[in-house]
């Protein structure tokens, strides 16, 4: 079959796995398991970037000067 196993045995077991991660990540795309796949993220963003609040509404800062008067 092929004489030189031992130099183009390993270039071909990359070649396999090759297209056997290409085929899932085919498989992957058509079935639809990358679709929504970041969201958690975009509620995290979202959660941080809209929770800042006012001034009156966030927690002063320790040793931060008064504004209220009292």
């Amino acid at each position: 079959m092929i004489t030189n196993f031992e130099i183009v045995g390993p270039y071909l077991a990359a070649l396999m796995m090759s297209l056997g991660a290409l085929c899932i990540f085919i498989w992957g795309v058509f079935s639809g398991a990358l679709i929504g796949g970041d969201d958690a993220a975009k509620r995290f963003y979202h959660m941080e970037m809209g929770d800042d609040g006012t001034s009156e509404q966030r927690p002063r800062e320790p040793g931060a000067p008064r504004t209220d008067g009292a």
